[in-house]
């Protein structure tokens, strides 16, 4: 009967923590379950000493991972459960260390350096994929967030791995309060310089208070380009006629009235500088010229930096060309970018990933095309070049541009830089180097479909953006010292 009452409390604490876990990213986020989910995960290896237990976090990390990402990250079902049960069988490896471990104090570092290796294994695979780190659930915990600017993400999946450990050691060494204490004066030391670090970033450096009014626009794109027989057959197939470039051209000129008309209603209102969501500029390539034209036109006309982002299809190409063309308040073309972070699928050519900035009167800006702030490495270009803005182009689907945001708004701390990130079918936020969104709109729900706000034109010195990911390094030198070492030594002493 015990074993019986015993075995039904493991079953009800294995479906309280599948739920938790559900819940601790994705469509469902809760942030704070992000740091309890791993707690459970530790003490169900304490309640069950075999090996079935790594098969049920196993699963609860398989199936979580379909339930909180099937339809953010947009892949086929299929393809989302062999990613779900890649990123489980990684994910499961420190758990399988702690079980097999002696549990000591710096077993409990030695389990978040395994998993701040792992999600950077991740990362290096797909980096789309490190955006769904639960580390990007904090970025509304504006001091714990402060530490990225020295650490990256990886700061933060130490952390709260690290507490998750730290948790479970506390109650195995409960008794003996002399020898825990100092090592509790350790974790809570680094805890409380974390803590300061993040108060003086947060309150006392990078503030500026000269700031330059920014417009996004955006027309309803997508659906054109997906459910319009002339446009989707024109841009997306090699079955078109005569008869659909004709009247693709006619439909696309309409798009780009409306977007210059936005510009002009902007500019009047005062923004020095407007730019145009992903694929906005949507043009055949014997249009694009008069496009520019009247794009250069229009930045002279009304003394203001357009940055036009365009879609150019050549027809019988397959590789179309994603990006932004920037004018000057003289018409001057100053600026072109490619696109370089493409999604699965997304059939455009790729960019070489270098920064094109351009200094201006509001502070040296460069633009980003929406899953580019997903690559690390080519972000940090930002920082070491002193970027004040980044103007970010996007274009997601309603499921998952929270997560886009998300990881805009952690790019931009990082690296020192102001973020305005503007969407069609999504949300579109305005964040400082801090991490605080200013404003934000949701394209389902503006009338407009427009965001325009004050943005800071001074960005702010950052670490990382010249040491990159070091830290990833010390935590695997760390590794190879704690699993070499000891080896070494018996070899000695033999």
């Amino acid at each position: 009967m015990k074993n019986l009452l015993k075995s039904n409390r493991f079953a009800v604490f294995i479906i309280l923590t599948f739920l938790i876990y559900v819940m601790s990213n994705g469509e469902w986020c809760i942030p704070i379950f992000a740091w309890i989910y791993p707690i459970l995960f530790l003490h169900m290896l304490s309640l069950n000493h075999t090996r079935k237990v790594y098969l049920i976090i196993g699963s609860i990390y398989a199936i979580g991972f379909v339930f909180q990402f099937e339809k953010v990250i947009g892949m086929d079902i299929k393809i989302c459960i062999v990613v779900a049960f890649w990123v489980a069988f990684l994910k499961i490896l420190p758990y399988i260390y702690w079980s097999k471990s002696k549990m000591r104090f710096q077993d409990t570092a030695i389990f978040a350096s395994i998993m701040v290796s792992i999600e950077n294994i991740i990362y290096l695979v797909y980096p789309i994929l490190g955006g769904l780190s639960d580390a990007y659930t904090q970025y509304q915990n504006q001091y714990l967030l402060q530490i990225v600017t020295v650490t990256g993400i990886y700061g933060i999946t130490f952390l709260m791995y690290w507490t998750a450990a730290m948790v479970i050691w506390i109650l195995n060494n409960k008794s003996k309060k002399e020898y825990i204490r100092k090592y509790i004066i350790v974790y809570g030391s680094v805890i409380g310089l974390v803590f300061v670090y993040g108060v003086v970033m947060f309150h006392f450096v990078g503030n500026s208070d000269k700031s330059v009014r920014i417009a996004g626009v955006t027309v309803p794109i997508s659906e054109l380009l997906n459910n319009d027989k002339d446009v989707y057959s024109t841009f997306y197939t090699n079955t078109f006629t005569d008869e659909n470039i004709t009247n693709t051209r006619n439909k696309l000129s309409s798009v780009a009235d409306e977007l210059f008309l936005k510009t002009e209603l902007e500019a009047q209102a005062g923004a020095k500088i407007v730019f145009w969501s992903e694929l906005n500029g949507a043009v055949l390539k014997q249009d694009e010229d008069m496009l520019l034209q009247r794009a250069s036109d229009m930045a002279k006309q009304e003394e203001i930096y357009l940055i036009v982002s365009l879609l150019v299809k050549t027809p019988y190409e397959d590789l179309k060309e994603n990006k932004t063309v920037v004018f000057n308040p003289q018409g001057e073309l100053i600026s072109e970018y490619f696109k370089h972070g493409r999604s699965i699928g997304e059939l455009c050519q790729k960019g070489d990933g270098m920064l094109k900035s351009f200094d201006t009167e509001y502070g040296r800006i460069a633009p980003f095309i929406c899953s580019d702030m997903a690559f690390l490495s080519k972000i940090q270009q930002a920082g070491r070049n002193n970027v004040d803005i980044l103007i970010v182009p996007a274009s997601d689907w309603k499921e998952m541009t929270l997560l886009a945001a998300k990881t805009a708004i952690v790019r931009g701390v990082e690296n020192g830089s102001n973020i305005i990130r503007h969407t069609n079918n999504g949300m579109s936020i305005v964040s400082n180097v801090k991490g605080c969104v200013l404003a934000q709109t949701d394209y389902f729900q503006s009338d407009t479909k427009t965001l325009s706000e004050q943005v800071a034109m001074k960005g702010r010195f950052t670490l990382y953006s010249y040491i990159g990911n070091l830290f990833v390094y010390l935590c695997n030198l760390y590794l190879l010292g704690s699993f070499i070492l000891p080896k070494i030594k018996q070899l000695i002493k033999r």
